[in-house]
């Protein structure tokens, strides 16, 4: 409490409570106790950069010494705080460089905390510690009888989040330097699993550390969209069964990052393409019925299923106004050497489009059919769709677990 008296007398805001009422959207009172009890600022580095959780808010360098205001505006603002780039080789202050962990938005772990459901005396088991700041929140919600095991790949990270919570006073936090990908702390079953990174497929081994019944909540974040609130329950010996409920954008776990690089970077065998017609116009397959934008929510799950590790991207051509590409490429390792991609050209009043592709896949027909199919199913929305989880990896479903869509399972 006495660093929160010192921003108030900085004539800063630093009140936590004055956080939530703004965000608006908090119902369980607790998370208002467990953030004066873990206040945010004592998790955020003197230097960093401030990623405003909003579309083209933009970013800036935050310093405590330097501009004590702003840096806590930041901090008590719906903000992403950066605290590492390039996993410790950048400057996390200068904004530029692959954010590699930050302090997470407050709005976003609140929302994954509420779809967790903590009770007092829960065991949890955390995969990503960053700061330590939501280890810390979790284990004020499960009380001095719980107890959270927090898993943290990158040792300079552990270590500072250890300090942090020690400065913060927090206990029952167990923070593991381990790569959770790997293998995960064995012992008594958990209650609940908090996951803050960002996974595409994810691993049974954590779902497996869950008692039946137990809950986690997972940023699933497939190479299509910008991601997915899941919350997962453990319903037997071998299956878990999720669902979905908002979006999130979360830094990726390390082992299922995409192949970097701008769209272009994967153009490779360019002599070798193939080129084809298309009557589909490249818009509708990423973009809403209303807006020219590259999500479609619903759209991104069916093509998730069907056209799995993909990514698309819709971008302003070169030429006359209103032109535009659609980029396709596969995201697996090695694929700006080896992945299969497709460029589809749109030109106004056209009334058919030029497709460029190359590789095993046919990345157009694969993206085009899953549209299709989306549509013919009534153009379901993301709240439709689910994810069972088992030994085997992972399948999504529509409406019911029954109903497995995918290349092979094809959905109704």
């Amino acid at each position: 409490m006495d660093s929160l008296r010192e921003g108030a007398e900085m004539g800063v805001l630093a009140d936590p409570g004055a956080l939530i009422d703004r965000l608006g959207y908090i119902a369980d009172s607790r998370w208002r106790e467990a953030l004066y009890a873990v206040p945010r600022h004592l998790f955020v580095p003197a230097q960093g950069w401030a990623s405003p959780d909003a579309i083209d808010a933009g970013g800036y360098r935050i310093d405590r010494e330097a501009d004590p205001q702003r840096w806590w505006d930041a901090v008590y603002s719906d903000t992403v705080i950066v605290t590492q780039v390039d996993d410790g080789r950048g400057d996390p202050s200068g904004g530029t460089g692959p954010f590699t962990s930050s302090v997470s938005a407050p709005g976003i772990v609140l929302l994954f905390g509420e779809l967790l459901g903590v009770r007092r005396h829960d065991r949890i088991l955390e995969v990503g510690t960053g700061s330590g700041w939501t280890a810390g929140l979790l284990a004020d919600l499960a009380g001095p009888d719980g107890r959270v095991v927090s898993v943290e790949i990158d040792p300079e990270l552990c270590e500072r989040a250890r300090a942090n919570l020690d400065a913060a006073g927090c206990t029952g936090v167990d923070v593991v330097c381990a790569d959770a990908a790997a293998s995960i702390p064995e012992g008594e079953p958990f209650d609940r699993l908090h996951v803050t990174c960002g996974v595409s497929e994810i691993p049974w081994r954590w779902i497996a550390a869950l008692r039946p019944g137990g809950t986690g909540v997972v940023p699933w974040c497939p190479p299509l969209g910008i991601g997915h609130q899941m919350r997962l329950t453990r319903t037997g010996e071998a299956e878990a069964v999720g669902t979905i409920h908002g979006t999130a954008g979360f830094l990726m776990m390390r082992s299922q990052r995409p192949e970097p690089g701008a769209p272009a970077d994967f153009l490779h065998h360019w002599d070798d393409r193939r080129i084809a017609r298309t009557r589909i116009d490249p818009r509708t397959v990423v973009s809403t019925p209303v807006t020219d934008e590259w999500r479609t929510y619903g759209g991104d799950i069916a093509l998730t299923a069907m056209a799995p590790g993909v990514q698309c991207d819709l971008r302003p051509a070169p030429g006359e106004p209103g032109e535009r590409t659609l980029w396709l490429r596969e995201t697996r390792t090695g694929a700006r050497r080896s992945g299969s991609w497709a460029l589809v050209d749109y030109v106004p009043g056209a009334p058919d489009y030029e497709v460029c592709s190359y590789g095993e896949r046919d990345l157009w027909a694969e993206v085009s059919e899953a549209h299709l199919r989306w549509c013919a199913w009534g153009r379901p929305a993301r709240g439709r769709f689910g994810l069972t989880v088992t030994p085997a990896g992972q399948q999504i479903w529509l409406d019911t677990p029954a109903n497995v869509v995918g290349r092979e399972a094809g959905g109704r």
